[in-house]
């Protein structure tokens, strides 16, 4: 039942009227969000800019979840990144101290070398992250959205009793 809602979510967002922008910088920074651990200062950090911006909420939580489950799979890459920056590069290792020596600075757990190494990692790509969604939301707008309507699946959902008592309800 969890697809049903995920699913309905992204096509409601796809849909809606709101602009792609909001809907692409809202997923962008869900991305990141899904790259930090959930239980850090810099998630909590990230949550309170995703609800001070004039983001699309949804389409954050929406990037939140994809990229939870994606930043397991890049998991050795941020560990090879996160122990170059904190352990190879000797040259880093005071930059690293006093910043840990700072009063709410170790909450962030940049001394973890998997965090260290998404924290990157969602530095770099939330530009392409912002772009490629964006992208696919105007393609899917101009393309894509009366196709995706007159599919006989979306049609069957509309009409079904599930549809309908979970549409009541929600």
């Amino acid at each position: 039942m969890i697809w049903i809602k995920f699913v309905k979510k992204l096509i409601k967002i796809l849909n809606s009227e709101i602009s792609p922008n909001q809907i692409a910088w809202g997923f962008a920074l869900g991305a990141i969000m899904g790259f930090i651990p959930t239980g850090s200062l810099l998630s909590v950090c990230v949550l309170i800019i995703i609800f001070l911006v004039n983001v699309n909420i949804s389409s954050a939580f929406l990037g939140f979840a994809v990229f939870k489950i994606i930043s397991i799979l890049t998991d050795p890459i941020a560990h090879k990144i996160g122990y170059s920056l904190l352990i190879t590069n000797s040259s880093l290792t005071s930059l690293w101290t006093s910043i840990y020596n700072m009063p709410i600075i170790p909450f962030t757990k940049f001394n973890n070398t998997v965090v260290m190494g998404n924290i990157i990692l969602s530095i770099i790509l939330i530009v392409p992250i912002y772009f490629g969604f964006k992208k696919f939301i105007v393609f899917y707008r101009t393309s894509l959205q009366q196709k995706v309507v007159n599919w006989k699946i979306v049609k069957w959902f509309k009409l079904s009793k599930v549809y309908s008592i979970y549409d009541k309800y929600r």
